[in-house]
This record gives C-alpha cells, structure tokens and sequence, in this order.
C-alpha cells in the first residue's frame, strides 16, 4: 500500500528519502576508536553526527534545534520537507514529513543554534560518520 503522504512530496524528495533510508538500514555499528569515551562515558552516535554526515552528500539543509524538549538536527529538502534520518525516541526511521500540509510533527521542530557541535571533538566524530556513510554508500551502490 502507498501512503498518501507520498502524494504529498515530489518525487526527487522521495528519492533522496529511500537512498537514506537504505544507508541507515545498511550502516554498520560505529567504533569511534581513540574517541570512545568522553567524560567517562562511551560516545554514541547522535542524530547530529548522521545529519552533518548525510548532508555532505546530498543537496539538502542541515537544521539544529529541538524535537518537542530534545535537542535535534534534521535536514529539510528544497521543497522544505523534512528528513529526520535519526528520531528522536523512535525505533526505525529515518521519517520523510510532509510540510505543505497540517501535518501534527511539522511545529515539533524549531531551529535553534547549538554550540558543541562547533567542538573539535564533535567534528572529528562527524568525520567518522562520514566515512562510514561513504563506505555504506559504496556498498550498496548509491551514487
């Protein structure tokens, strides 16, 4: 079955949600070797690393601020639909929501600056993500 949100978003959109789809669907666990630990604790992959990591690849705009009360990044596509490729609290995703429509998520997300991702740590561990982005779209074969 087709949802009818799809109706809703162009078809280059769709394309570009499905590719990322399929990336976080094949990435691999992330090891972030000498940069495993900061303050004691094991660093995970954040929907910030995935977004940074994901726009250097795709014509898309990068977006910082919060998901409801959490900090969060997502990306939007030219037409301002938004691509959140990490959820917040979700098991699954990435989600592709429609914005030209009353959809109930679309005021969830309000840009707002956040300065650690400015940190040489956290820009390192983008540039792992990257990598890992890189590979995975080299296996699976997009382009």
């Amino acid at each position: 079955m087709i949802p009818y949100a799809v109706s809703l978003v162009s078809a280059e959109d769709l394309e570009i949600f499905k590719k990322i789809e399929r990336i976080i669907q094949e990435m691999p666990d992330i090891d972030f070797g000498e940069q495993k630990y900061k303050n004691g604790k094991k660093v995970l992959v954040s929907c910030h690393m995935i977004i940074r990591a994901l726009a250097r690849f795709f014509p898309l705009k990068l977006h910082d601020g919060f998901c409801g009360f959490c900090q969060h990044s997502w990306l939007t596509t030219e037409s301002d639909n938004i691509i959140d490729a990490y959820p917040v609290g979700i098991i699954g995703g990435p989600i592709l929501i429609p914005t030209k429509c009353s959809h109930p998520f679309v005021p969830l997300y309000e840009e707002k600056t956040l300065s650690f991702v400015n940190e040489a740590r956290f820009k390192k561990s983008v540039d792992i993500v990257a990598e890992v982005v890189r590979q995975t779209m080299i296996r699976i074969g997009i382009s």
